[in-house]
């Protein structure tokens, strides 16, 4: 399936992110070797990254000056939500500056879904404090600009609608025989997909196309603004009725981008394209 390539920019009004995401390293006193630096921070993030070799690679001729902080995520699982985040006693002070920090995501799977992911940092300065427990704690205190990105394959994605969908469907006595997605960026700020799929309970055989929008707002804020069930014959509509309860709950929630943990940065753009790979990229900074 290959899909004619669809680009956009989407550049509202700025808005904060906040708070800033804080890194709990489980130690009473913050790591200033670069060595020990690095390892803190790799068993800080195997807390909730499943991930076989080195997370964190720290490169620094004179500490705690650090020439870039790499961290590698490829093939990693989060199957778990991540632990609640540490929150800061007092006040901060600066830990250490670093040129660039770059994060790499490729083929990791976010609760059964395959993604990629790439990020990069220039010019960050971390703050280091204590948790209410007397913890170690860091944080990104300022980046003079970042981006973001994260992709997904369309039929990487249609699997994961196979294998994760299917599953509850056999629950029902119901086999997904196909399933077919497509997605295609409708404007600026909308997303559509079409999702065709051939059921079969025991003789009886069904044709479902689900139509679904998703809607970025001038605040950031991903909504699912549409979805729409259609399905022919008993088993068609028994499915629709089925996904009615689900398709209600996803129209109520929302994702504000903001929420993504980038410190207390700025977004200051967001592009989306759709060909054969959905991307999303977020571009984010300090505020002046």
């Amino acid at each position: 399936m290959r899909l004619r390539a669809y680009s956009f920019d989407i550049k509202p009004q700025t808005s904060n992110i906040t708070p800033h995401p804080v890194i709990s390293l489980g130690r009473k006193d913050f790591p200033s070797p670069r060595d020990d630096l690095a390892q803190a921070l790799d068993a800080a993030l195997r807390r909730f990254v499943q991930k076989t070799g080195r997370i964190v690679d720290l490169r620094s001729r004179v500490f705690p000056l650090v020439d870039e902080i790499r961290i590698n995520l490829d093939r990693a699982k989060f199957d778990s939500p991540p632990p609640p985040p540490a929150k800061v006693e007092g006040e901060t002070a600066l830990a250490f500056e670093t040129a660039v920090v770059t994060v790499t995501g490729r083929n990791i799977s976010v609760r059964g879904i395959p993604l990629d992911l790439r990020m990069e940092m220039h010019d960050v300065v971390f703050h280091k404090g204590a948790d209410a427990n007397g913890d170690a704690v860091m944080l990104i205190h300022r980046a003079r600009e970042g981006q973001l990105v994260i992709s997904a394959g369309q039929l990487d994605l249609e699997e994961a609608i196979i294998r994760i969908a299917g599953a509850k469907a056999r629950l029902y006595g119901v086999d997904l025989e196909q399933v077919r997605l497509a997605m295609r960026a409708r404007s600026r700020r909308s997303l559509a997909a079409d999702i065709k799929i051939q059921a079969k309970k025991f003789f009886a055989r069904a044709n479902i196309d689900i139509y679904a929008q998703f809607d970025i707002s001038n605040e950031f804020v991903v909504k699912v603004s549409e979805l729409k069930c259609k399905g022919d014959g008993k088993l068609g509509s028994f499915a629709c009725a089925a996904l009615a309860p689900f398709f209600a709950k996803l129209k109520s929630n929302t994702f504000p981008l903001k929420s993504i943990p980038l410190g207390g940065l700025q977004i200051q753009d967001v592009h989306v394209a759709v060909a054969d790979t959905v991307e999303l990229t977020v571009d984010f900074g300090s505020g002046t």
